[in-house]
């Protein structure tokens, strides 16, 4: 097992997880905005 293919590895991984959680906490918080501009009736 190559250490440093796992390094490398692990490292991706953070960095998908972080994109991932990036994604959602960007569409939380423009849901939020357009509730505000359009309220919900």
């Amino acid at each position: 097992m190559n250490m440093e293919a796992l390094k490398i590895a692990g490292e991706l991984m953070i960095f998908g997880m972080g994109g991932v959680f990036l994604v959602l906490f960007l569409l939380f918080l423009i849901s939020k905005l357009l509730l505000k501009i359009f309220p919900a009736k």
